[in-house]
């Protein structure tokens, strides 16, 4: 399902700056709306990324609210190196779902090629009801109303649904955000249950309540293989994993599905993003020059943009990101600057300050995907590094030079 993630605070009429990384969104008339891959459970829900301050999905950049108090205290980043469990985590799986949701069963199949691929579908029946694929080409969501996949965005993403909760499960349960509730098994296979608040879909983490909570239970090769969420007292969504491949030879054809529907450019010319490659020019005006970490490549750069409201109006501001993308294998690493014309906010709900020498203002956010680190360069931008292992993300912040242009 494609859904609305707008986020910000209305910005009053005034000329507007523009950044040297937006040039692209001159030549681009765009919407106020803004498009984004949705987290969720519901049958006509593909696949999520998790929320962050900059509501990043793989697919968009929203800008966030400027900071409106001051800052806490930073925490000394060690405090944060906590290893997770070991796991053996697979360069590819194909993992199928029974899934109870309010009542209403569904079957769901993941297939997954790290970093950059996946295909996920929910059928009932055998009736397809929702579906995400990304490929190194692409990202598509199926319409069931068209009875087609709609192309959201080209150029890279990282694998839609892909999750690696396990990297992260040390620091967040030193953050509150997990509590360790025993052993289960399925599939003969035993995995550890770690109870969160909101479901791993959802987005960024939260602390398990009495009200809300979410047992997902985790394999030797870092998979959930049971997940079960409940509000009140009421199961909400139940999901139990019937059937698992590690290493399956997978077709890259699959994460290209069709047919495309109908006026497919006309429905994604709608959408207020744009993804391109970042050409020399723009790359030449980032703040940061990544060392590339060792056995790791370098797969290329993708600037994206949003546009804002008109001057006055209640749209969030105009934001725009570049990302560089490395990859070893199965593992990604994204390293982001994000602009936002009228200042940004690197705070969220799950992030805390820390202390990283050399950088002034910095956040980390866990998440059972992906966690991520964001420290500011100025008042309109700040770098952000994506990767699923966090003593990992702290090095590679550490290593990053700042350019003057």
């Amino acid at each position: 399902m494609l859904s609305a993630m707008a986020r910000g605070t209305p910005t009053p009429a005034r000329q507007r700056r523009l950044h040297p990384l937006v040039p692209a969104l001159v030549a681009v008339a765009v919407s106020a709306v803004l498009v984004a891959v949705v987290a969720g459970s519901g049958d006509d829900e593909p696949a999520a990324a998790p929320a962050s301050t900059s509501t990043t999905t793989g697919s968009t950049t929203t800008a966030p609210p400027p900071p409106t108090t001051a800052l806490p205290d930073a925490r000394p980043a060690a405090t944060l190196l906590v290893a997770g469990p070991d796991v053996a985590a697979p360069s590819a799986y194909r993992i199928t779902y029974e899934v109870v949701e309010n009542g209403l069963p569904r079957v769901e199949e993941w297939t997954v090629r790290r970093p950059y691929e996946s295909l996920v579908l929910s059928t009932r029946d055998g009736v397809l009801l929702s579906g995400t694929s990304t490929s190194r080409a692409r990202l598509q969501t199926f319409l069931s109303d068209e009875d087609g996949w709609l192309p959201i965005q080209p150029e890279l993403h990282r694998a839609a649904y892909d999750q690696h909760p396990a990297s992260a499960i040390g620091v967040m349960e030193v953050l509150g955000l997990v509590e360790r509730r025993g052993e289960e098994e399925h599939l003969g296979r035993a995995c550890a249950v770690w109870r969160t608040g909101q479901p791993p879909s959802a987005g960024a983490p939260t602390p398990p309540t009495d009200e809300e909570h979410t047992d997902v239970c985790i394999d030797g090769a870092g998979l959930v293989l049971h997940e079960r969420w409940e509000i009140g007292g009421n199961v909400v969504v139940e999901r139990t994993a019937t059937a698992l491949e590690l290493e399956p030879a997978v077709d890259p054809a699959m994460f290209e599905p069709g047919p495309v529907v109908q006026d497919a450019d006309a429905l994604t010319a709608a959408f207020s993003t744009i993804a391109v490659p970042a050409d020399d020019e723009t790359l030449g005006r980032l703040q940061t020059e990544v060392p590339v970490p060792e056995g790791y490549g370098y797969d290329g750069a993708v600037f994206r943009g949003a546009g804002g409201g008109p001057a006055g109006g209640g749209g969030p501001p105009a934001s725009a990101e570049t990302v560089r993308f490395y990859s070893r294998g199965a593992d990604l690493l994204e390293v982001a600057e994000v602009f936002t014309d009228g200042g940004a906010s690197l705070a969220s709900e799950a992030a805390v300050r820390v202390d990283v020498e050399g950088w002034g203002e910095v956040w980390f956010e866990p998440g059972f995907r992906m966690s991520m680190l964001r420290a500011r360069l100025d008042d309109t931008t700040y770098v952000e590094v994506r990767h699923h292992d966090v003593p990992f993300l702290f090095e590679v912040l550490s290593s990053l030079r700042r350019v003057d242009r």
